[in-house]
């Protein structure tokens, strides 16, 4: 018994490299293994430990990063549910390239490599699929380059924040941040102190932070902003 369920299933197609397969096709490939629960702070593994399995996230949030020989930490991933962990690994060596820890009391389901990539042999279905999420991968990365490159620092924290809304729209919206604020500005590429001013120039848009919880006033203003670094009403509005 796998301890699999239907739920856990949905979860998993959500990513490219299992959303090529049928429910039945999914279950048999991760058969063997059985998800496991870990508590914030878990270290799943050490950037340079044998990489003998991945992880898909089923519950939580995990932040994967590289750790630079002067000690700094670059944060290079901060993903949740329906998102593979080290899957590349596999196929560069056997080492992981990066850090990985629980941010979010988590589920994951490990993946011993070794059963997986004997399956890849006998599934064009699943080789596919991990190539559609390692160039899925790739693209985000470059989306971030262009992003911290061609935006501002208010711009990037509004860009993330509308990501948080998918399907909100309207005004008077409140959401939850999903991690810690230190751990955002991280993954916009910007210390502390630029991520508080950046919330403090998206004041003039009437967004308001009260601990973990935003107050959003125009999700579509705020998108707006975050797409031309204006403070007025989208074009063509009246």
């Amino acid at each position: 018994m796998s301890g699999i369920d239907e739920h856990d299933l949905e979860v998993m197609r959500r990513s490219p490299l299992f959303s090529r397969l049928s429910a039945d096709q999914a279950r048999t490939l991760v058969s063997p293994s059985t998800p496991r629960a870990y508590a914030k702070g878990t270290v799943l593994f050490q950037q340079g430990d044998a990489a003998d399995c991945f992880y898909v996230v089923l519950d939580g949030v995990v932040k994967i990063a590289r750790h630079l020989p002067d000690g700094d930490e670059v944060v290079i991933g901060v993903v949740g549910p329906g998102a593979t962990v080290a899957e590349v690994a596999m196929f560069i060596g056997g080492r992981y390239p990066a850090t990985a820890e629980i941010v979010a009391d988590a589920r994951l389901l490990p993946v011993r490599s070794s059963h997986f990539r004997a399956a890849l042999r006998d599934n064009a279905d699943l080789a596919m699929g991990l190539l559609a999420a390692t160039a899925q991968r790739v693209h985000a990365l470059v989306q971030e380059l262009e992003h911290i490159k061609s935006q501002t620092s208010a711009q990037r924290v509004a860009d993330f924040l509308v990501g948080l809304c998918p399907g909100l729209q309207g005004t008077d919206v409140e959401i939850e941040l999903p991690y810690e604020k230190g751990l955002i500005a991280a993954r916009l590429g910007m210390t502390p102190e630029s991520f508080s001013r950046a919330l403090r120039r998206l004041r003039q848009l009437g967004v308001r932070i009260r601990r973990d919880h935003v107050f959003i006033p125009s999700v579509e203003l705020l998108n707006h902003f975050a797409m031309s670094g204006e403070d007025g009403g989208p074009p063509g509005g009246t």
